[in-house]
């Protein structure tokens, strides 16, 4: 079996409550999951990389299950700006709102949805480091409306565990010592953590190899 057949047969990581390691976030997660008020507005503040935009992911898909009437803009892909000024229903879920801090126009029409939103009463959850970077004033009050969730770091038994927990889902064995010796070479950073996972556990696959410390070593030399 090739590369390209193995990578074919591992469907891409779907970001879910479940296998989010919440660590010391785990009311913000129960909040996001069965706490959430119909109509209210909530910012998940926290750095990039942190766990931000897997949380949104599984917020929607939850609300979809629920049977809501849900929208998500990642505004991170600038060509999603335009759905700000259609998207509406139950829910509108929002990633990355600090894409559009310090651009005017950008800034203007997140503020038009937000009030277009609030006169519709949708719900929004967004994303974000938090509201302090926007120019707007009228629009730093309106996202001061919004209950703010912070998410905390992970400390190094949580990375561990995200590590493991990443492999696993590739279905790939973790050799001794792998998790402290990655830990001990890349930024503690959740989400890079997880992609540098993926990345060698899709080697370690095609190559069928265990994901050791001379194959972390190979690929991030």
């Amino acid at each position: 079996m090739n590369r390209q057949q193995i990578l074919a047969l591992k469907p891409p990581r779907r970001p879910g409550f479940a296998n989010f390691v919440a660590g010391p976030n785990q009311a913000l997660v129960d909040t996001l999951a069965s706490g959430l008020e119909p109509g209210g507005w909530y910012l998940l503040a926290g750095p990039s990389g942190s766990g931000r935009s897997h949380l949104l992911a599984a917020a929607f898909s939850h609300q979809h299950r629920r049977g809501q009437a849900a929208s998500f803009i990642a505004l991170s892909v600038r060509a999603n700006r335009q759905l700000l000024d259609q998207a509406g229903g139950d829910w509108v879920i929002v990633d990355d709102i600090d894409a559009l801090a310090a651009d005017s126009e950008g800034e203007m029409q997140l503020f038009n949805a937000l009030n277009r939103w609030r006169a519709e009463h949708t719900g929004v959850i967004m994303s974000g480091v938090g509201r302090e970077p926007f120019e707007l004033p009228d629009l730093r009050s309106r996202l001061g409306q919004a209950t703010r969730l912070t998410l905390k770091p992970l400390d190094e038994a949580d990375l561990k565990r995200l590590i493991e927990q990443v492999a696993g889902e590739h279905e790939v064995i973790l050799g001794r010592g792998a998790a402290d010796y990655l830990l001990s070479r890349t930024a503690r950073n959740p989400a890079r953590i997880a992609r540098l996972i993926e990345t060698l556990a899709l080697r370690a696959l095609s190559e069928r190899r265990t994901l050791s410390v001379p194959l972390i070593r190979e690929t991030i030399k």
